[in-house]
């Protein structure tokens, strides 16, 4: 009886340690191209996401100079399975400009504040405008209505690219990433589109993606634009998946007639 006892301590012994020691460690990867790879396909199965985002830089505006984009902010919250986005953009700089929408499957409600808000079709009281929109196409990148389409059609993006290249693995937070730098050119982006190439697009452009890796999904990037005189700058986001998000139509009071 005592040496049974003691082979059943022993076995309990051995799956405290392995439970302690948790799930295997995915393998590392090492080719730059399957990490983007594999962090596009980590999105199908992301039920709410969270992305804010930071813009640094100038602009030549005609006619009046350089324009110092610093306090550009935005921020996405995106309830995948409900088809619901709220979204709201801030560029002090130009004239306290700023932008919220608030997107309810195939409704919106949009509003701008400003003295550009007259001049670009929004309601100038400060109120929602309500429309609606066409079936599987009003949300941002089509990520809330058809994921996985969307999915899908940016792997396919990614192929035409340039090959990106790694950097040296990093933190974000207390997440330990992986690091893959693409650097494109204007040709580079005309080359995703069927369209004319837009002539006033030109410069270089750099896209940094930062990828956890335990699961490899995004929780950072960065886009960074030099177009020479016209202007440089770069936009920078942080990425939080599966949190609780709760998104809602405007109050009635708020909305134009």
């Amino acid at each position: 009886m005592s040496r049974r006892l003691l082979a059943l301590v022993a076995l309990i012994g051995a799956f405290t340690v392995i439970a302690c020691q948790g799930a295997p460690a995915a393998p590392a990867l090492s080719d730059p191209k399957e990490i983007l790879t594999q962090s596009i396909l980590s999105l199908n199965n992301v039920k709410t996401i969270q992305i804010k985002g930071d813009l640094t830089g100038t602009v030549q505006v005609p006619n009046s100079g350089p324009l110092d984009l610093k306090g550009t902010s935005l921020s996405l919250d995106a309830d995948i399975a409900g088809k619901k986005a709220h979204i709201n953009v801030s560029v002090p700089s130009f004239m306290g400009t700023s932008a919220e929408a608030v997107i309810l499957d195939n409704v919106a409600y949009f509003k701008m504040t400003g003295p550009l808000a007259g001049m670009l079709g929004a309601d100038v009281t400060g109120k929602f405008k309500k429309s609606d929109l066409p079936a599987a196409s009003g949300d941002p990148g089509q990520l809330v209505s058809d994921p996985t389409k969307a999915i899908a059609e940016l792997k396919a993006q990614l192929d035409k690219l340039p090959a990106p290249t790694k950097a040296a693995d990093e933190k974000c937070g207390d997440q330990d990433c992986y690091h893959t730098v693409l650097k494109l050119t204007d040709k580079d982006l005309a080359a995703l589109s069927s369209a004319a190439p837009d002539a006033s697009m030109t410069g270089t452009f750099t896209v940094d993606v930062w990828s956890r890796k335990n699961d490899l999904r995004p929780a950072k990037l960065a886009f960074g634009i030099d177009a020479g005189t016209q202007g440089s700058g770069t936009m920078t986001f942080t990425i939080t998946y599966d949190q609780a998000v709760t998104i809602a139509a405007p109050p009635a009071d708020q909305i134009a007639p």
